[in-house]
């Protein structure tokens, strides 16, 4: 049986679908804010603060990284350990939502309502590569009283996995693969002829996938295999075990039967057929 490939194959190395860093899951939970939630701005935290100002007419949300914890050890051979990353989402807004003896809904959506936004959009959302996220704690932090700007924060947690780095492996993933025919349908039996073991004390046979080699010494001894001679099926070669009775340089009678085989090798567009 013989798998023919549509092109060469040069084998194939792995990318994750999602890198699990910590630029990466907070992009996505940027993503999934502003999916979910449109009446405020929502962007990452500023790198300068200090320079930042709120300009949108309601409110913004700004989310951060907070750190990590790292678990114990899984596994005795390579460092893995469980990662539980926190991100903080700061919450600025110009209202709670009501103004005094007002309806609790307000004019627009006051600070609650959008602490309650935000928690449905993250608690549960699934980032690839990690656990589900889910919210650790909710605090008020302050009014600016010149600005007139309530601010919140809401703390949520997700758990991934921390592994050390590999080297990359300098070979192909697929070198070479043989298919030996074992079920007897193309078997054919060679009759005896006369091989000589060269100093290596190696034969090689014309076919590979061999089976049911027989070898007769001079003398007509009956060779034992497995104690005076090892058989490499898929090659096809016979090798003397020393300590046995074949020695380098002597001629033996050898028949066996072979059946077909397919190589497959890398950078191959279809596998050899051999018969």
């Amino acid at each position: 049986m013989a798998v023919m490939l549509d092109a060469p194959w040069n084998g194939l190395t792995f990318t994750p679908p999602t890198a699990i860093d910590i630029a990466t899951i907070e992009d996505a939970i940027v993503s999934q804010l502003q999916s979910q939630i449109n009446s405020i701005e929502i962007a990452h935290y500023p790198d300068r603060p200090e320079t930042w100002r709120l300009t949108h007419r309601v409110g913004a949300a700004l989310v951060m990284y907070k750190g990590a914890q790292y678990g114990d050890l899984l596994d005795t051979a390579a460092i893995i350990q469980e990662r539980k990353l926190e991100f903080e989402v700061s919450i600025m807004m110009r209202d709670l939502g009501w103004a005094v003896g007002g309806d609790p809904s307000g004019t627009s959506p006051g600070a609650y309502a959008i602490i309650e936004s935000i928690r449905t959009a993250l608690t549960g959302y699934l980032i690839p590569g990690c656990r589900k996220m889910y919210p650790l704690r909710e605090k008020f932090i302050k009014r600016d009283k010149q600005g007139g700007v309530w601010t919140y924060s809401s703390t949520f947690a997700l758990s991934t996995v921390a592994v050390e780095a590999s080297p990359a492996d300098d070979f192909p993933l697929f070198i070479k693969g043989i298919a030996l025919e074992e079920g007897g349908q193309t078997s054919v039996t060679v009759g005896a002829a006369a091989y000589t073991f060269n100093s290596n004390l190696q034969v090689q046979l014309p076919h590979g996938n061999v089976f049911a080699v027989s070898i007769t010494a001079p003398g007509g001894l009956l060779l034992v295999q497995g104690t005076d001679f090892s058989v490499d099926r898929a090659d096809g070669i016979i090798t003397a075990i020393p300590g046995g009775a074949i020695s380098a340089g002597e001629t033996v009678q050898i028949a066996y039967t072979y059946a077909e085989m397919a190589i497959a090798a890398a950078g191959q567009s279809e596998p050899t057929n051999q018969a």
